[in-house]
């Protein structure tokens, strides 16, 4: 038996496979809006509701596995005092890694008001989409911070030599 052409359209197992890979690459995509929209009003449980049982966050402080420590991760980051903010997502690029798991690349956007001052923040999203049931989930997701700044003190350029 040969290998099905993924790009032979009248190939129906390759076309079927082709469009189960394009549907889940759609549902790991917009795992990444509810992520940002969960973020916008958070809970601690429903972030991590978002990542598999034994799901990994990557931050510049270190990994945090399994749901509970993802938990208990925002749980600190969103405590009392947490500004409120607004997430924007854009540049998604995605790459089926295999059949139920989709590679999602992105760059995030946050705005923040505190009462005294607001703030803005930019950086990278890398993550990994398990898909079981055509539910999108978090395996790993890899945050990784360019800047967050207040708007008074901004983003200057360093001086050229």
């Amino acid at each position: 038996m040969t290998t099905p052409d993924p790009t032979d359209l009248t190939d129906l197992a390759a076309l079927a496979a082709r469009v189960a890979r394009l549907e889940e690459a759609e549902l790991a995509r917009n795992l990444l809006h509810a992520y940002a929209e969960v973020l916008d009003d958070p809970t601690p449980e429903a972030v991590a509701a978002l990542f598999t049982d034994d799901g990994v966050l990557s931050v510049p402080a270190g990994d945090f596995a399994g749901r509970d420590a993802v938990t208990a991760f925002y749980r600190d980051r969103l405590g009392p005092g947490a500004s409120e903010k607004r997430h924007f997502i854009m540049n998604v690029r995605t790459r089926p890694q295999a059949p139920g798991l989709v590679e999602v690349a992105s760059y995030f956007v946050f705005t923040a008001r505190e009462s005294t001052t607001s703030a803005l923040g930019w950086g990278t999203y890398l993550d990994l989409v398990e898909i079981t049931a055509g539910v999108p989930r978090f395996r790993h997701k890899t945050i990784t911070p360019h800047l967050a700044t207040d708007l008074t003190t901004g983003w200057p350029a360093p001086p050229r030599l």
